[in-house]
Parts: C-alpha cells; sequence; structure tokens
C-alpha cells in the first residue's frame, strides 16, 4: 500500500494591476525576490504574497480593447457584491458577537466581584 504524500503549501508570490482604489483587475504569479533585490529595492512582500502592485487611473480604462474592459467590468462586479455582502451579512454578526461578549465579561467581573470581595479585579488589573 503506498502512502499518499501530504501536499507541499508554499505561498504563491504575485504581481498585480488595479485600480488607485486598491480593486486589482488582474494578478500574475512570479518568483520571489531574492533577499539582496527586495533589500537593494526595498520590496515589502505583503500577506497575501503580493510583492508589486500597478495602479492605473480611470482614463486608461479608454485605451482598453473591448476583452479587457469585459474582463474588468466583471471582476469589479464581484468585487463589489462581496464588500456588500460582507458589511450586509457578516458585519452585523461581528457586532452581535462583540456585544455579547462585553455582557459576558461584565457578568464575570461582576461575579468574581462577589465572590472575591473585589479582590480578583483588582489582580486582573496588576
Amino acid at each position: 500500500m503506498t502512502r499518499k504524500r501530504k501536499p507541499r503549501r508554499r505561498m504563491v508570490y504575485s504581481t498585480t494591476a488595479g485600480f488607485n482604489d486598491g480593486s486589482v483587475i488582474a494578478c500574475g504569479p512570479e518568483r520571489k525576490p531574492s533577499a539582496k533585490r527586495m533589500k537593494e529595492d526595498g520590496i515589502f512582500i505583503d500577506d497575501d504574497g503580493v510583492f508589486k502592485e500597478s495602479h492605473y487611473s480611470a482614463s486608461c480604462w479608454k485605451t482598453w480593447d473591448v476583452e479587457q474592459r469585459v474582463k474588468a467590468v466583471t471582476i469589479l462586479a464581484n468585487r463589489l457584491n462581496t464588500r456588500r455582502a460582507i458589511r450586509e451579512l457578516v458585519l452585523p454578526e461581528i457586532a452581535g458577537i462583540a456585544a455579547t461578549l462585553d455582557r459576558i465579561e461584565r457578568r464575570l467581573d461582576a461575579i468574581e466581584r462577589s465572590v472575591d470581595g473585589g479582590k480578583a479585579s483588582q489582580r486582573a488589573a496588576e
């Protein structure tokens, strides 16, 4: 019986092209820059593995051909829909969880004060 190898999960480094507001319309993989090049050129690799970004202004839109425009419009629409979904669905849930944690923390503080006569909250402050 052969043992299945665990897949190696390496960071994929990339360069991106997008607009000045941070929306990315294209991304391509590239080799990780060497330590020497990173130091000389002042390259920073973010958490997503992006180390080189090209930004375009909205006026560049007019010079693109139809195929590029169609792809960019689709990507930008997906980005907008994702942001709206997060804003409408996820953020209210996070706010509810934060409010619940605040209530639990206040109740726990009250319990600690009643049990220890206030000594536990003094220890936590130290």
